[in-house]
């Protein structure tokens, strides 16, 4: 709690989306068929001065690609997919692509350090069998989670019945506020005296 606020919300952002750091890199520790919708991770702190982006988006395809750029730098920082195969790439203020590429044995799908020869190290030190990109994810997965509904969105005879509830209740409500206001005064009845 010594961080506070900024600190507590740190931690969430980086509990969420599975984030870990680890020897002087920062990795997105997830599984690839658990990425079956859009994520958005805003000013990650890495560091004092450093601010990352990264974003979880699916492809016309329904694969799932990983985006990552810097909010705010004081140094180089580099990047590489699961299994950190491909030569590092630099990050900048641009928006850089990575496949999302499963591995057996399972590793994280993205690391980030701002030391090349540690990436380099990760590299020779990850040890995969097989590397491969993500499959795509099924419709219905994608639809179920975009829409709620597996055939993708409410059904229109729901949207016009909640349409016309909302109505009925506003011409209610505008008839009880008329006859309130503007209606005929009430008029006093006089008590009978026996």
């Amino acid at each position: 709690m010594k961080s506070g606020a900024e600190g507590v919300l740190q931690a969430m952002v980086l509990s969420l989306g599975a984030f870990l750091f680890k020897d002087s890199h920062l990795e997105l520790n997830t599984q690839p068929k658990d990425l079956h919708r859009e994520l958005f991770f805003r000013r990650i702190s890495y560091g004092n001065a450093t601010h990352l982006n990264v974003s979880v988006v699916l492809g016309d395809d329904n694969k799932a690609l990983l985006r990552v750029l810097l909010d705010r730098s004081d140094r180089d920082y580099y990047a590489c997919d699961g299994g950190c195969l491909d030569p590092p790439v630099k990050l900048d203020f641009k928006p850089k692509q990575f496949p999302v590429k499963l591995t057996a044995p399972v590793t994280a799908v993205l690391y980030i350090t701002s030391d090349r020869d540690h990436m380099e190290e990760l590299k020779h030190t990850i040890h995969v069998q097989e590397v491969v990109e993500a499959p795509a994810h099924e419709h219905h997965v994608i639809a179920l989670h975009r829409h709620g509904h597996r055939l993708g969105g409410l059904p229109a005879l729901f949207w016009v019945s909640i349409t016309f509830l909302i109505v009925v209740f506003h011409l209610f409500l505008a008839k009880l506020i008329y006859n309130e206001y503007c209606g005929a005064p009430e008029k006093t009845r006089a008590r009978y005296v026996v």
